[in-house]
């Protein structure tokens, strides 16, 4: 891991990872984010790593079940503290202090996790390689409140209206609509019925 004056181009610090064992080192193929004075960022060794952004000395770093390609995404929202969320290919999302790197929560994704994660809101999505689906997870407990049938690298983006889902070959813009539950594939939502009669049954609605 590198970090590289900005202006000069000159190295300002370099660190390795903890490596596989026996000597080995691992390779960063995650995209990292910098955060709180941290630099966080997955390894294929299977550990997520937080460096000082000051001097690169290791803060914390976790393992997870296999390869951390995950690129993090870190978020601080009012109901839940400063959090690195990612995912990793043992199919697992992992929410970790960003402090410590203390596990808040883990979920299943439904399959490898290959591509970054996006926090929209309360919300952290993700979208898996194995079956190509993407859901969202509460930050704060780790509640799935959404899952959609098409994803398989970087999950969603959002304009503050609505959020647009990349699949394998697809780009699809979802709506919010009430009344429509928060888990399942969007839908219009149904318009009111009208009463009418029931000529000589009785009134009822439709």
């Amino acid at each position: 891991m590198n970090a590289v004056d900005a202006k000069s181009g000159k190295l300002v610090w370099q660190s390795g990872s903890l490596g596989p064992g026996f000597g080995g080192s691992g390779a960063f193929y995650s995209t990292p984010a910098v955060a709180y004075g941290r630099v966080y960022v997955g390894n294929n060794d299977a550990r997520v790593y937080s460096y000082d952004t000051t001097d690169g000395e290791l803060a914390w770093s976790y393992s997870t079940g296999g390869y951390a390609y995950s690129g993090p995404t870190v978020a601080n929202t009012r109901h839940s503290p400063p959090t690195v969320f990612i995912g990793s290919f043992d199919g697992n999302v992992y929410a970790l202090d960003a402090k410590d790197g203390s596990v808040r929560w883990s979920r299943s994704a439904g399959g490898q996790v290959v591509g970054s994660l996006s926090a929209i809101g309360d919300i952290v999505y993700v979208a898996e390689f194995t079956n190509k689906t993407t859901s969202g997870f509460m930050m704060r407990s780790g509640k799935r409140v959404f899952r959609y049938p098409k994803g398989t690298y970087t999950p969603v983006i959002s304009d503050g209206r609505r959020i647009y889902l990349t699949g394998y070959s697809s780009i699809t813009a979802l709506q919010p609509h009430r009344g429509v539950a928060a888990v399942g594939e969007a839908r219009p939502a149904r318009k009111p019925g009208k009463a009418r009669s029931g000529g000589g049954r009785g009134g009822r609605s439709s």
